[in-house]
């Protein structure tokens, strides 16, 4: 360690310039550096949702829901099957393997669903895919006190959001 001191104090220009160079170089790598704040990702997972107007949650389950179970759950590359069985309403949700093609696994489940017989007054199944980037960023939720006794909720509300938020925005943009 001493004998590292003592070269850093001799050869001070040797040291500066292997600074600088260090620094360079991290600026380099910066400006080259690909940032996505949100990045493309597909989860993999499919919805397929089918309803039946006005079954009970006990027929839509053996009218629909296990069926649609038992015809997918052969698909290649699942990793798990979910439903839940609602009044009118079936929801079969399927997770994939990372990394399976889920252009490939819709066409499979596709497929699976085409040859499935159904009741005749169910719609056709629907397949729906999850995606991140239709989501908002963020989510905002006020609370309201009665007894503050100034103006109505949504005056309050809209009125130290908006303060609050352009506050922090032009600090951000300062």
């Amino acid at each position: 360690m001493r004998r590292l001191i003592e070269i850093a104090t001799e050869r001070r220009v040797t040291i500066v310039m292997l600074m600088v160079a260090i620094v360079l170089f991290g600026m380099v790598s910066l400006s080259r550096l690909k940032l996505n704040l949100l990045p493309d990702i597909s989860y993999p997972t499919l919805t397929v949702r089918t309803e039946l107007t006005g079954a009970a949650p006990v027929e839509i389950e053996n009218l629909l829901t296990k069926p649609i179970e038992e015809a997918v759950g052969v698909v290649r590359n699942v990793r798990l099957v979910r439903s839940v069985s609602r009044s009118g309403q079936s929801d079969v949700t399927i997770e994939f393997l990372w990394g399976t093609d889920m252009d490939v696994a819709g066409v499979d489940v596709r497929e699976k669903l085409d040859v499935l017989f159904l009741p005749l007054e169910a719609d056709r199944p629907l397949l729906l895919r999850f995606d991140p980037s239709s989501e908002p960023i963020v989510r905002l939720g006020l609370l309201y006190k009665e007894d503050a006794g100034v103006g109505t909720s949504s005056e309050v509300s809209f009125d130290a959001v908006f303060s609050e938020t352009s506050q922090r925005l032009q600090l951000y943009l300062a």
